[in-house]
């Protein structure tokens, strides 16, 4: 009879955590459609009250960010391709997210490659987002995205000087993986 209770509670804990995922992947879906619709109070709701974007904190500054961001540019299209959740810790698990948007900027799509790195609470209705924090591949405008995949400053905003992109160059994988092997 013990097994039974040990085996019940283990597969209850096991459906619990996919349905966690599954939320959680909602949550992601979600927050792209929540943006292209400039739908602030969906967006407002994703956010735990304390909640931070990219070193923004607090729910209230965070949605006037996304305000005036979503402004400076007409069309967009997020798209999460791709996720992992670790629930390394039960009450805020951490998510990888990774993205590519599309905006219309003064006319010109950029398109942009990004990754998401979250930390999400559970809150009365469901997950929402801790923080999030941006870390990009490329932003480039969609006619220089052919030739400037491999260009170290291939972070591209319309008005301003390129910058490095932050990912993948500076991991140590990847600059382990640049060096030349012996044969």
């Amino acid at each position: 009879m013990e097994n039974s209770v040990s085996d019940t509670q283990a597969l209850m804990q096991r459906i619990r955590r996919v349905d966690d995922r599954q939320q959680l992947a909602e949550l992601v879906s979600r927050y792209g459609i929540a943006v292209d619709d400039r739908d602030f109070e969906t967006l407002r709701a994703m956010f735990a009250p304390d909640g931070e974007f990219n070193g923004i904190k607090g729910r209230a500054a965070v949605i006037d960010h996304y305000r005036a961001r979503t402004a400076s540019f007409t069309t967009s299209s997020h798209f999460a391709h791709t996720w992992h959740f670790d629930f390394d810790d039960e009450d805020c698990p951490a998510g990888t997210i990774s993205a590519h948007a599309q905006l219309c900027i003064g006319g010109k799509t950029i398109e942009v490659s990004l990754r998401y790195l979250d930390r999400y609470v559970r809150g009365d209705k469901g997950w929402m987002f801790k923080s999030r924090k941006l870390r990009f591949r490329y932003v480039l405008p969609l006619d220089e995205v052919a030739g400037a995949l491999d260009h170290p400053l291939r972070v591209r905003w319309p008005g301003t000087q390129p910058v490095a992109a932050d990912l993948p160059d500076p991991l140590p994988t990847y600059i382990a993986s640049r060096k030349p092997v012996a044969l």
